[in-house]
């Protein structure tokens, strides 16, 4: 594996680049604001609307803060042809099929619970063995957390392909570590004593061992196509959107595929 010389941290294409920017700064501001009302124990005394005014909070600046900071050569660009609004459709699309399918395999699977007294929950009914339901407003806040998990793997696997040049093999290798690393991240600091009231899992640490293998299968399959986006040429909406669908779909499979080889947790 030879060197190249420096690495290349963001997209060859500008408009791509200063969206991916602009989404690392942002994500330790969203990041800090969930642990401060997670840590202080605030949303005890939220009901459903407080629920959702938080999540669709911690999601609208993906969307704003692009909109608002738009380069002069880019006013003239309709905001749906946009490098932005590409990257929040294609995790939108992710995020909703996760939140309303994929979430049974982890109630069923990994043993995932969830706590929070929501009266307003969306999930599939014919999937999953359990009653369990998923709070509406973790669909906005998701698209958050998927949106930094993108991004900042598509920025480290960028840099590591260019600064080693990377070969087929070695970038499988590096995406596997990746998504291993961010599945893991999330349980160990999510799944903690001061949140089991509103999430956990019945086996913390098989969670975090095995569990994150199956949780880091959504990333193995999404990294590489979300890196993708607008490199080789600008995307469609619908390329976007069918790509967004294709990478569920596949999710869908592996996801079942691990259910069936190793059960639940």
């Amino acid at each position: 594996m030879a060197t190249t010389g420096t690495g290349q941290w963001l997209s060859s294409n500008p408009a791509k680049a200063r969206v991916e920017r602009l989404y690392l700064i942002y994500s330790p501001i969203w990041i800090a604001l969930v642990g401060l009302v997670m840590l202080t124990g605030m949303y005890r005394s939220w009901g459903d609307p407080g629920y959702m005014l938080f999540g669709l909070g911690v999601a609208a600046p993906l969307w704003l803060i692009p909109y608002l900071v738009l380069p002069p050569d880019s006013a003239s660009v309709p905001f749906w042809r946009t490098q932005w609004f590409r990257l929040n459709l294609w995790i939108g699309i992710f995020v909703f099929v996760g939140s309303y399918v994929f979430t049974h395999y982890f109630f069923d699977v990994v043993g995932m619970r969830y706590g929070f007294p929501t009266q307003w929950n969306l999930q599939a009914e014919l999937v999953g063995d359990s009653d369990a339901t998923v709070p509406l407003f973790l669909y906005p806040l998701t698209q958050a957390y998927f949106m930094t998990y993108h991004v900042v793997t598509t920025v480290v696997l960028r840099y590591l392909s260019t600064r080693w040049s990377l070969k087929l093999l070695g970038k499988v290798a590096v995406v596997g570590l990746l998504a291993y690393v961010v599945a893991f991240a999330e349980t160990f600091f999510m799944a903690v004593p001061a949140l089991d009231d509103v999430f956990e899992y019945a086996d913390r640490g098989r969670m975090l061992v095995w569990g994150s293998m199956f949780y880091g299968s959504f990333f193995v399959i999404s990294i590489p196509v979300f890196a993708g986006i607008d490199e080789d040429r600008t995307w469609t909406i619908r390329r976007t959107a069918l790509s967004a669908l294709g990478v569920s779909m596949a999710v869908f499979v592996v996801l079942d595929v691990w259910a069936k080889i190793i059960g639940p947790l």
